[in-house]
């Protein structure tokens, strides 16, 4: 199996950064943006993301992580750590790379239920292919892959790459 690599570590803290940016912009009326990382990598980007937002926005930016079991995520419950509260705030759901869109879908449907103002959805990496019509607002790159490639975010050593395989 062959692997190509498609951002090394400086390249994601680019891309991040600039997503901060944009998120900042977007909602720079805003009281309190929350941030909501998808388990570990998705978390991970998250972090990088808060940690820009609470730099350059004058407002509050929370953080939290969504636990759910990405191979049964229709199935699955989705939990919120820690449980803020999200009715009548501003959202962003942060994961490293969206593929079939089902795992975002389900947490689409948990968020929703406690009724935020706006939810956008931020990914590092966004691939074609998908199961369901989920469509990042944020993005740090987008590629046409095939039904057969997938796209993996890896660490190696503390720093971060993407990989095409």
């Amino acid at each position: 199996m062959s692997k190509l690599k498609i951002l090394e570590h400086e390249d994601i803290i680019l891309k991040l950064d600039r997503i901060a940016w944009q998120i900042a912009e977007e909602f720079h009326r805003e009281k309190e943006i929350i941030v909501l990382g998808i388990q570990e990598r998705g978390s991970a980007i998250a972090e990088l993301i808060h940690q820009k937002l609470v730099s350059i926005c004058s407002g509050k930016i929370s953080i939290a992580h969504l636990h759910i079991d990405k191979d049964q995520a229709l199935e699955s419950s989705v939990e919120i750590v820690p449980n803020l509260k999200l009715a009548s705030k501003a959202v962003v759901i942060v994961d490293d790379v969206l593929n079939s869109g089902i795992t975002m879908a389900a947490v689409f449907k948990r968020v929703l239920e406690e009724k935020p103002r706006y939810v956008k959805v931020a990914v590092l990496a966004n691939r074609d292919h998908k199961s369901f019509p989920i469509h990042p607002d944020f993005v740090g790159i987008s590629l046409a892959t095939t039904v057969m490639e997938h796209i993996s975010l890896v660490k190696e050593d503390n720093k971060m790459a993407v990989y095409l395989v």
